[in-house]
């Protein structure tokens, strides 16, 4: 305990609130939060401790995920859909940002190069915090989003919900895609070796020559060719398969075609 005051606690001022845990909320929580209390600070420990949490966040994503009127922003990847989702939150909109609450973009380049993806756990954690707050007489908006993002994947109960909710389209010309991604994508310019190891995780999908092809556009730095490329070859291809396979209303979605991806536009 004196170790954690020394080396963790102690730079806290005086109107920090600790909440403590344990496995099971017993004797390991319940001393530090007694020391800590008793040291200035309003310390609470928490009931039941990450055991009965974790209950409570499993129990709670099943109920919560059958309670919303879902709406799923689709389009193919450099699409803005993630701009789109923080534009509506701007104007007041309920919004769970999937891709936010992974630390992820859901594809194979996109790992953000500076943040860690959470574990499962605290991914459900994160979901059941945001799902929480909404109010269940006004929509949710979301992206069309594959079960996996990364490392983590959508609760069985969330992801079914969201296969059987309407979509709204984004229809935008392949140049404007190009540009958006290019921005969106500013780190691949910084981080060289970063990109390469991610293109490389497609050897699998596509032949010797078109790989290297990519690699050698990365290396150049030609990075609004690469994309254009990456878009025609690999993701739109495999977007329209997996759209349709995984989400019953995409067949059917209004389509809203706008001829830029900035943010007046979106």
């Amino acid at each position: 305990i004196a170790r954690h005051i020394e080396e963790s606690f102690c730079s806290h001022d005086k109107n920090w609130k600790p909440l403590i845990y344990c496995w099971r909320g017993g004797q390991r929580s319940e001393a530090m939060t007694l020391i800590l209390g008793q040291i200035g600070w309003k310390a609470a420990k928490l009931e039941g401790g990450y055991k009965a949490w974790r209950q409570r966040v499993v129990q709670m994503l099943e109920i919560l995920s059958q309670q919303f009127d879902f709406r799923l922003i689709a389009g193919p990847t450099g699409s803005g859909k993630s701009r789109l989702l923080e534009a509506l939150a701007a104007q007041g909109a309920q919004v769970l940002h999937l891709e936010q609450l992974a630390a992820h973009k859901g594809s194979v380049l996109g790992g953000l190069p500076d943040v860690a993806q959470p574990s499962q756990k605290m991914f459900e954690s994160r979901l059941y915090s945001a799902l929480s707050a909404f109010d269940p007489g006004k929509p949710v908006y979301t992206e069309a989003e594959s079960r996996r993002i990364g490392a983590v994947a959508l609760p069985n109960a969330l992801h079914a919900a969201l296969a059987q909710a309407p979509c709204l389209k984004i229809v935008a010309p392949l140049q404007a895609r190009v540009d958006f991604l290019v921005e969106d994508y500013a780190w691949v310019s910084r981080a060289p070796e970063l990109l390469r190891d991610r293109l490389l995780r497609l050897r699998d999908m596509h032949s010797r020559e078109t790989l290297q092809s990519w690699l050698e556009l990365a290396e150049a730095g030609s990075y609004a060719q690469l994309a254009a490329e990456l878009l025609a070859q690999h993701y739109d291809p495999l977007y329209q398969r997996s759209q349709m396979r995984q989400f019953s209303q995409f067949a059917n979605a209004p389509e809203f075609e706008v001829s830029r991806l900035d943010a007046a536009s979106l």
